[in-house]
């Protein structure tokens, strides 16, 4: 690809990371927007609902470069939302943009990626490394985290008194068939009815993700979980 664009790299900090992102003022140069600046700016974020200190940070500084002298706002986009904001546009250019970006992402996930020698595709690479990084990171411990509750789960479904009272996710777990949330308030739902029925005591237990959660008797989840063990 031959890169005809010249938009400046820079890690910036965006919320909690330092994150690459590009001057608003040099992509909206780029992409020969007629449309006043900041009058574009605020309309990219409102068309791409993007919010601030997370797809972009807003800084205000004195208008050396205005004549009035007012303040003037400058908004620094991440490069994912450059790169959304470039296949928005539906112009030539806003599609070199968006290639622009992709191809030095392309060049960051190849092993074989040749010797960049633009400074400014450089910096890029360098920062985009990071994040990658970082997102590969921020995956594993989402995984590992799910795995742990998972194990919670078990743990507290086990470690129940004698009355062998369990939550539907903590027996689903402790048998090997764990539900999602929504399937479990539907069987709550029907182990209530049955429990109600039967004349069986509805308990009340604290789970740390939901509030306050019911549980009911073995032999009333059994007997409405049972049909998932058939299929």
């Amino acid at each position: 690809m031959t890169v005809t664009i010249n938009i400046a790299i820079n890690s910036r900090q965006v919320g909690d990371e330092l994150t690459p992102t590009i001057n608003g003022r040099e992509l909206h140069r780029e992409l020969g927007v007629g449309k006043d600046y900041t009058s574009w700016a605020k309309a990219q974020i409102k068309r791409a609902h993007f919010e601030e200190n997370r797809d972009f940070v807003k800084l205000t500084q004195k208008g050396e470069l205005s004549t009035t002298g007012q303040t003037l706002t400058e908004y620094h986009f991440t490069v994912e939302a450059g790169k959304h904001i470039g296949m928005l546009s539906g112009t030539t250019k806003g599609r070199e943009v968006r290639e622009y970006f992709l191809e030095c992402e392309r060049r960051v996930k190849s092993a074989t990626a040749p010797a960049v020698r633009d400074a400014r595709t450089a910096a890029l690479i360098d920062a985009l490394v990071r994040q990658d990084a970082l997102e590969q990171e921020q995956a594993r411990q989402a995984t590992e985290l799910a795995r742990l509750q998972e194990n919670v789960a078990v743990i507290e479904a086990r470690t129940q008194p004698e009355n062998k009272h369990f939550t539907v996710l903590g027996y689903s777990n402790l048998i090997g068939r764990p539900v999602d949330a929504r399937t479990a308030a539907n069987f709550g739902r029907k182990c209530a009815a049955l429990s109600r029925e039967k004349g069986l005591v509805i308990g009340d237990v604290r789970d740390p993700r939901f509030g306050t959660v019911h549980s009911y008797h073995e032999s009333v989840l059994q007997e409405v979980l049972a049909p998932t063990t058939t299929n």
